[in-house]
């Protein structure tokens, strides 16, 4: 912008116009400028060249040139004559206060909101705090929690509380609340102050009720407000439905509601209502997820249920030998000896596969604990080595000295049985299943690696791809969820899978678990 009308001096000889051509030493600027603008921005793209310099020409010219023209006609005017070297000047400070303004426009304009307009920007500084925490939080206490945070302290608002529709039970429920002794907690769905709610489906501020406390509806609305401590009544519609309300005690100044709070109010409302709907799918997602899990778990339990049954027998079996023949051989000290140390190991086998069993199907939550995993390793094998003798599959490991893992261990347990089960049953006569731990680095992480491997018939390229995805199987009878779920439990502990299968030779999954420290 500099360079053009500068450079223009060199031609003004040639007019009659006598001016020093000064454009010598802007045009070695503009090429000194033109080559930083190539390095720093990558302008070697020759359709950006093109581009940019198209649009930078015609606003040259859409610009420029009448603002020159102007200044010399206007000297002209006023003073009868031209000078080019000032009109060059004048042109040039312009051109650098335009450049100056739109460097210093957004400062100045937040400058002059933080003074003048304090309140205003302040407002607009909450709504921000109160946007972000809705897009970020999919968990509904943590975002009742950040809300009433900044109510609190920025609006100065004495108390707060939530109440959400409980669908199930038909009622709006107190789900959460800060700095009052809530005297309801809950509140029929049917309550005539929920559909005018509904069908206004604006803030109701108290006190502009308060003045026309005669008018019948008004005065039950009030009513119903007071039965809340709440001020101001900010209702949540989302899909036309009211799924729930914030109410908003007096604030501490004692000052009403302005115009600004209740725009800001209302602007939170429509982003709140989305957020908490959205949270709840989320939770309805997690208890669906739980209870897939739950069914894969019983569904595994139930493919061990008759070598479980074996493996209880043949020790009871024992026990009940040796209990037959303990009258005539009771004097044979010997025998007594033998009897007390084979019962009392038999029972302790039962035992321990009894509370394993439960272990693993009692439904809990989930906790993460340093844990080893070489012993869940050998939990599971316990489980199912009747079924693999069942199949005359010999399990051999081969288990390293590993570093605890944080993790938890039913939800581990359950990634191993899927992957053993699976292992046994690609196994169609007979055959050999090995198990391994390690420790192994991959891009400078930590991780304890997993390795089962079986002489199966492996897996065809082109399901390879699909074996994680939910529901897909080609099992006659099987769910598609097994390794689904093994899947999604080993992401959740910031870990992955890696499967690698010959056709007719076998598969070999590597369950990778990140050592944390």
């Amino acid at each position: 912008m500099i360079a053009f009308p500068g450079g223009s001096s060199t031609f003004l000889p040639a007019y009659g116009i006598n001016v020093y051509p000064y454009g010598y030493y802007v045009t070695f600027l503009y090429v000194i400028l033109v080559t930083y603008a190539i390095v720093k921005y990558q302008l070697m793209d020759i359709n950006i060249v093109i581009k940019k310099g198209t649009v930078y020409t015609y606003l040259s010219f859409l610009i420029l040139v009448p603002c020159m023209v102007f200044i010399i006609f206007a000297q002209r005017f006023f003073f009868g004559k031209i000078n080019y070297v000032f009109s060059s000047l004048v042109f040039v400070v312009l051109l650098l206060s335009a450049i100056v303004f739109s460097k210093t426009k957004f400062k100045a304009e937040r400058f002059i909101e933080r003074t003048l307009f304090r309140r205003k920007y302040e407002h607009k500084k909450t709504l921000t705090k109160l946007s972000k925490i809705v897009i970020s939080f999919l968990d509904e206490k943590e975002l009742f929690k950040k809300t009433s945070n900044i109510f609190i302290q920025d609006l100065e608002i004495e108390s707060i509380s939530f109440f959400l529709l409980d669908r199930r039970k038909g009622a709006y429920i107190l789900r959460a609340f800060r700095e009052l002794s809530p005297k309801i907690k809950k509140l029929p769905k049917d309550d005539i102050f929920f559909k005018w709610l509904k069908e206004d489906g604006q803030i109701i501020v108290k006190e502009e009720l308060e003045r026309f406390i005669d008018d019948p509806k008004n005065k039950l609305i009030v009513e119903r407000l007071n039965s809340m401590e709440s001020e101001v009544c900010i209702p949540l519609i989302t899909r036309g439905e009211l799924i729930g309300l914030i109410n908003l005690g007096k604030k501490r100044s004692g000052d009403m509601y302005s115009h600004e709070d209740l725009e800001l109010l209302a602007n939170f409302a429509n982003q709140a209502a989305v957020a908490l709907e959205n949270a709840r799918l989320y939770e309805d997602m997690k208890k669906t997820q739980l209870l897939m899990r739950r069914t894969d778990r019983l569904a595994a339990l139930g493919s061990l249920t008759a070598g479980l049954a074996h493996e209880i027998r043949n020790p009871l079996v024992a026990v009940n030998t040796f209990l037959q023949l303990l009258p005539e051989r009771f004097e044979d000290k010997e025998f007594r000896e033998e009897f007390l140390k084979l019962t009392t190991s038999e029972v302790e086998r039962v035992t321990n596969l009894v509370n394993n069993l439960l272990d693993f199907a009692r439904p809990s939550e989930p906790k993460l604990n340093k844990t080893d995993v070489n012993e869940i390793i050998e939990k599971v094998i316990a489980l199912i080595r009747v079924t693999a003798k069942k199949k005359r599959v010999i399990i051999n490991t081969k288990l390293e000295k590993i570093p605890q893992v944080m993790l938890d261990e039913e939800q581990i347990k359950q990634v191993f049985l899927n992957i053993l089960l699976n292992a046994i049953e690609a196994i169609p006569n007979e055959g050999t299943i090995w198990v391994g731990s390690r420790s192994m680095q991959k891009n400078g992480l930590e991780y304890v690696q997993v390795e089962i491997e079986d002489t199966g018939k492996g897996i065809p390229k082109r399901i390879l791809d699909h074996i994680f995805d939910p529901f897909f199987t080609t099992k006659e009878k099987g769910s598609g969820l097994g390794l689904s779920i093994s899947h999604q439990i080993v992401q959740e502990h910031n870990g992955f899978i890696e499967v690698k299968s010959i056709l007719g030779k076998g598969t070999t999954f590597f369950v990778n678990l990140p050592c944390r420290k």
